[in-house]
């Protein structure tokens, strides 16, 4: 088994606002993402649905930052990967790691 096997997979999803002005990307473990779109989904002025960063670093980053989180918590992690405001980078958690162009939503 690889490093990398042993890393949960995950899936991405954004939430976004009525006019798309903010966009959060989150990332979860692939058994609870429903979970995360049915939590945000709930929120009535807000939306969630699933996004694909595909960047092979990107992933493999988020992969261990979601894996270390639930090593800390002994529960499924959900992470916030970025941000986005008025077609803007305002957040970007994958520290030395550069964040990709501004994605299409």
């Amino acid at each position: 088994m690889t490093v990398s096997d042993a890393l949960p997979e995950i899936r991405f999803a954004v939430v976004t606002d009525p006019d798309r002005r903010h966009a959060f990307f989150w990332a979860a473990p692939a058994e609870s993402f429903d979970g995360l779109l049915a939590a945000w989904n709930r929120e009535d002025d807000l939306t969630a649905a699933p996004f694909e960063f595909t960047d092979p670093q990107l992933v493999a980053e988020t992969r261990a930052w979601v894996a270390e989180t639930q090593r800390e918590t002994g529960r499924p992690a959900t992470v916030m990967v970025c941000s986005i405001e008025n077609g803007q980078w305002v957040n970007w958690n994958l520290a030395g790691l550069p964040h990709p162009l501004l994605p299409t939503f």
